[in-house]
């Protein structure tokens, strides 16, 4: 029987496995996706990045390589949050603006990928659904993982934010100290991914079923 949460985390979203080939099927959201990263890192956070008077937030490596799990309303469709997923045999944020972060070299592997651009929507998930958003894709990633050989995720992050990712059961190692960086505290990380991964996850957050929709294994390598 699923765990009591379950219901309260998952009925009333899906989480899509939006491949490069199929952004097309997927373009209302994604749009909803890019405007939201707008609002949330742009207007409400104030990164300057590449496109402060677009209504959308679009950076280079929203390429062809990228890959992205879009959380949506159930019952609208809609955006209610995202993350982007680029494989680290190419170019990618760590190892092209951010690898001074790290004490060591840049993790980079057929077996690692990235994680950026985590946001959920500022108009429908904010509070405790915001929460239940990052949940949900916290788990949509540790799926993908198990379909695709995936054994690290990194990404970087804001140095107060590793409480949040060690709450929903990822394995977080620093790749090197906290460094203060466009007037942020900012972290690279690991998350190290592996089946006894996804099962504590389910047990932390009491979800037995899967979340990812359309997960098909090996359609994602670079």
């Amino acid at each position: 029987m699923p765990g009591a949460s379950e219901p309260f985390i998952c009925a009333f979203m899906t989480v899509d496995l939006v491949l490069p080939e199929s952004r097309l099927e997927f373009a209302v959201p994604l749009m909803q996706m890019h405007h939201d990263r707008k609002r949330v890192f742009v207007d409400t956070l104030g990164w300057k990045l590449a496109s402060p008077y677009s209504w959308l937030e679009v950076d280079d490596f929203d390429d062809h390589r990228a890959v992205y799990l879009l959380a949506r309303s159930a019952v609208t469709g809609d955006h209610e949050g995202s993350v982007r997923l680029l494989p680290t045999t190419g170019p990618h944020m760590l190892s092209q603006l951010f690898c001074d972060l790290c004490s060591g070299p840049v993790p980079i592997g057929e077996d690692c990928w990235e994680i950026s651009r985590l946001v959920s929507s500022p108009t429908s998930a904010s509070g405790a659904s915001a929460v239940r958003v990052h949940r949900l894709l916290a788990l949509a990633l540790a799926e993908f993982a198990q379909l695709n050989s995936i054994r690290r995720y990194t990404l970087v992050t804001e140095a107060h934010r590793v409480p949040a990712l060690l709450s929903v059961g990822w394995p977080v190692e620093p790749l090197g100290l906290p460094t203060w960086l466009m007037g942020q505290q900012l972290q690279a990380l690991q998350i190290s991914m592996s089946a006894a991964t996804l099962a504590a996850m389910r047990s932390r957050l009491r979800v037995a079923a899967n979340v990812l929709e359309s997960a098909l294994p090996d359609r994602c390598a670079a």
